[in-house]
This record gives C-alpha cells, sequence and structure tokens, in this order.
C-alpha cells in the first residue's frame, strides 16, 4: 500500500503520537520509516554573519535534535523496523518538507498537530495547509 512512510515533526512542542502511528503502520505493512524534525533556523543577531553566540544556540538546536532523533531510531530498531532520520533547521519548513517528500517518493505522511497557543495554531496551520495542498503524497495529520 505505501513504501514509504515518513513522519514530519515540525511543532516545538509535538507529541509522540504521530510517531507511534508511523511506527506501527511502518511495522504492519511492513515497509520503511522515515523521521523527519524541522524547525526554523534562528537568526543571526546581525544580519551580515553570525557571532560566537549565534553559533552556540545553532549548535544547542542541532544536538538538540540530533538526541530526539536517536531515541526514535532506537525505539524503531527494538520494534524491527528500518528508519531513516533527518533533521533541518530552514527558514521555511512547509517548502522543506515538500521537497524532501517530491526527493523521496513518500507514500504517507504523517504530521503531528498538537494543541498550541492560538498564535502558533495559526502559523502551523498555515504550513499544514500548505504541505496538503502541494505535498504529492497522501498526508495524515494526527491531533490530542
Amino acid at each position: 500500500m505505501f513504501k514509504n512512510i515518513t513522519v514530519a515533526i515540525i511543532t516545538p512542542t509535538h507529541t509522540k503520537k504521530s510517531f507511534d502511528l508511523g511506527l506501527a503502520l511502518a511495522k504492519k505493512l511492513n515497509t520503511e520509516l522515515s523521521v523527519i524534525e524541522c524547525v526554523y533556523k534562528i537568526q543571526p543577531k546581525f544580519y551580515f554573519f553570525e557571532t560566537k553566540s549565534d553559533k552556540k544556540i545553532m549548535q544547542e538546536q542541532i544536538s538538540k535534535l540530533k538526541e530526539e532523533l536517536k531515541k526514535w531510531k532506537e525505539i524503531a530498531q527494538k520494534e524491527g523496523v528500518k528508519i531513516n532520520t533527518k533533521f533541518a533547521l530552514t527558514d521555511s519548513i512547509a517548502h522543506w518538507v515538500i521537497d524532501y517528500v517530491k526527493e523521496h517518493k513518500v507514500g504517507l505522511l504523517v504530521v503531528d498537530y498538537p494543541k498550541l497557543s492560538m498564535i502558533e495554531a495559526n502559523h502551523f496551520d498555515d504550513i499544514i495547509n500548505t504541505i496538503h495542498h502541494k505535498a504529492h503524497c497522501h498526508v495524515l495529520t494526527t491531533k490530542n
């Protein structure tokens, strides 16, 4: 049914629900699972160059992403599911996810949509709507 299932983690406050669903589907359908985590790159304080503190913040952001992806990988491997992980610091979450879907020929994209504040909800509604309309695959959105 789906040859490649991808779980996209795009919100800063996400739940494990989308990962669990993607893992269960990948295991049941005996397919490959990918987990991608995409967050906004923190812009430098000065427009033209990065300061030491900017670089330190970016390294902390990367370390946090890698640690979380390592956790997802360990869980999937315990379940016997082949998993790939990738992260991105980007200026446009929606476009990065859409490009990833096209490039990797994703069959099903699972996106987490937890309860957010009103401001965050409006912003992430736009991102998820863009993904729904422009991604050339099936999109499943999990909610609380």
